[in-house]
């Protein structure tokens, strides 16, 4: 079965569909999935002709139509055509396809977390994908799992996890385990360190806990310099790239 094959049986009712309803997901498939950009009438028509459905009659002209006015999808190239953004997020729903919400430096410089495992990578680019969305309770919350985490991976690169257990083994939570790492003679946590690291608690805190706090952009911006140097620290004390996980 090939790539058009499976990707069309995503296409809702696509046997009943008037072929000219078609060439939006066609485009959409050529460019998103194949990766080609511009796309043609001939490659459309490729499409149709892959799948055995009958081609609208003129794809060229309706290319250019569709490219025109408020309402376009299309954006005429100079070797053909692009899908709008607006077009690719429309169609991506229909098809029940994740929109990929785009992360940028907005809230911290993600090159910070680049020599960290996958699972601490995937929290910080929550943490930025909610605050490029407005999810100011949500990024919060994040930031204070990042943190959180990034404390109980400096006492294991230590090898004292233990010291941050109680009689269960379960880990501390975040309000012990924040002295534990401050006063612990395994490392210097900077000054600045002992006084930025409260500020990202006490919003985690009142966004996880306190039912009639909503997080404010102002809230977040207004630490984003603490937070880069909080993580940038902890990171650079479990100094991953020499970490032998195999050795402990």
């Amino acid at each position: 079965m090939s790539d058009l094959e499976t990707f069309s049986f995503n296409i809702p009712n696509i046997n009943v569909r008037p072929p000219s309803e078609l060439i939006q997901f066609f485009a959409y498939y050529l460019q998103e999935v194949k990766g080609l950009s511009p796309i043609s009438a001939s490659n459309i028509t490729s499409c149709f002709n892959e799948l055995c459905i009958k081609p609208y009659s003129n794809i060229s002209s309706f290319l250019s139509l569709k490219a025109k006015g408020k309402k376009a999808i299309f954006i005429k190239q100079k070797k053909g055509y692009t899908l709008t953004k607006q077009a690719k997020e429309s169609i991506a729903r229909e098809l029940s396809i994740k929109v990929e919400i785009p992360v940028s430096d907005a809230l911290i410089n993600l090159s910070i977390v680049d020599s960290t495992p996958y699972y601490i990578q995937g929290i910080a680019k929550q943490m930025a994908q909610c605050y490029e969305c407005s999810f100011y309770d949500a990024t919060l919350v994040l930031m204070r799992k990042l943190v959180e985490t990034l404390i109980i991976e400096t006492f294991e690169r230590f090898g004292i996890d233990d010291s941050i257990k109680d009689t269960n083994g379960d880990f501390f939570y975040l309000s012990n385990l924040i002295p534990a790492f401050l006063n612990s003679l395994k490392w210097n946590p900077s000054r600045n360190l002992h006084q930025n690291i409260a500020k990202i608690k006490k919003y985690g805190d009142l966004s996880a806990h306190n039912r009639r706090f909503q997080a404010k952009k102002t809230d977040i911006d207004n630490f984003k310099f603490e937070l880069r140097q909080v993580l940038q620290e902890i990171i650079l004390t479990i100094d991953y790239p020499n970490w032998d996980k195999s050795s402990k």
